[in-house]
């Protein structure tokens, strides 16, 4: 019995067992359990060369009638008969047995789903009420004219730009604030994180009112009734420099107002998050370093940008990667603060365009294909991101 890869053995009944059950949900093709049914079976009569014993494990062939099948017989065949394993099989199949679980679910919400949506990509027109043609990389030719996936494209842009600095930069201040020996300092970080912890929905809500033009307290606040943030599409950059005399047009004008008052809440929302992870990350530098610095005569930014913002960069460049993952995907605030996507969709994301298209025009091959190219947009960043920020990174303290 020694050497034979009943761990082997258990993950491919564990992709077979989701096979059959996709091929149940017609999301997935019946060739595939026709292969995954041969791989089982080809390996589990390997296994009678170390004994009749190992006939148990053709149980796994029902697949097609009892989808687990093939997992609970390799699993019945370890508790009969584990002791008879050599110590490096029994260990690689408990680990692998203990991490399928959760291997499974990832593979089922995110690694499936993703080369299904680029499957549907390929069609045209997938509505699952009829049957729809093959269209091949049409949808992806169609994409690159569009010119609302450009607006959408431009608007993430913007708010990637503006969220991710400005959101990192205070929460850096702050949690700098914090770590001073403030006095009631875990109050101040339970206040600071409560927004993060607020249902997105429920706090994009409230500041639809707060951003109401009659009765927004903003407009209270600031003494201008009547300006309504969430329905201006004049870019920033232009209001600006109107009074130069300067008035960029397209792109150039910067995002709308409305979209930035979108971006405020968001920068708001997502600040007590950054905050905790930048002040458990200070936390770990030691004192020492600033007292040393003190003694040479280093002044209050000194130490700052000579220890903390050095030692502090695997945090700042974690939240940095994750901050521009999530910018890229931003969608429930816009949706709620501008259900419309703006009055000239200046408010208009990926994630709201493919929102749209989807679950709007029930046209999920055209959606499927912005989130292809979005997906793949992102991964770019994320690589960039390693290969030129990371060599900055000192994980070093």
């Amino acid at each position: 019995m020694r050497g034979y890869p009943l761990h082997l053995l258990l993950s491919l009944g564990a992709l077979l067992a989701l096979a059959v059950l996709a091929e149940r949900l017609r999301f997935a093709p019946g060739f595939l359990v026709s292969l995954g049914l041969l791989a089982y079976g080809a390996l589990a009569l390997h296994g009678l060369r170390y004994g009749l014993r190992h006939a148990l494990l053709l149980l796994g062939l029902l697949a097609p009638w009892f989808p687990w099948a093939p997992v609970l017989a390799p699993l019945a065949f370890a508790l009969l008969f584990g002791r008879r394993l050599g110590e490096k099989e029994q260990a690689a199949f408990y680990g692998w047995a203990l991490v399928w679980p959760a291997l499974a679910l990832l593979l089922v919400w995110q690694v499936f789903p993703t080369f299904y949506a680029f499957y549907l990509s390929l069609f045209e027109k997938v509505n699952f009420l009829r049957p729809a043609a093959f269209a091949g990389l049409e949808n992806y030719h169609i994409l690159l004219k569009d010119p609302l996936f450009w607006r959408a494209l431009g608007n993430t842009f913007w708010y990637v730009v503006f969220t991710v600095p400005t959101g990192l930069l205070l929460a850096t201040a702050i949690a700098i604030l914090l770590n001073t020996g403030v006095a009631f300092q875990g109050f101040y970080r339970t206040l600071f994180f409560l927004p993060y912890i607020t249902a997105l929905t429920a706090a994009a809500a409230v500041w639809r009112w707060i951003y109401h033009p009659e009765f927004g307290f903003l407009n209270w606040l600031l003494g201008t009734p009547g300006l309504d943030w969430l329905n201006t599409p004049t870019g920033v950059f232009a209001l600006l420099l109107r009074p130069l005399g300067l008035e960029p047009q397209g792109f150039w004008a910067g995002p709308s107002l409305a979209f930035v008052a979108v971006m405020a809440m968001s920068v708001w929302h997502f600040l007590g998050y950054q905050v905790v992870i930048l002040l458990a990350g200070l936390q770990a530098i030691p004192k020492e370093y600033y007292e040393a610095a003190e003694l040479d005569g280093a002044n209050f930014f000194q130490k700052h940008r000579l220890i903390t913002w050095p030692l502090l960069s695997p945090t700042t460049f974690f939240l940095f990667t994750l901050g521009v993952i999530g910018a890229f995907q931003v969608f429930t605030q816009v949706y709620v603060l501008t259900p419309t996507g703006g009055v000239l969709q200046d408010t208009l994301t990926l994630a709201f365009y493919l929102y749209n298209k989807g679950f709007r025009d029930s046209d999920f091959s055209y959606a499927s294909a912005i989130a292809m190219v979005t997906f793949l947009l992102i991964l770019v960043l994320t690589l960039v991101q390693r290969r030129v920020l990371e060599r900055r990174v000192n994980y070093e303290i």
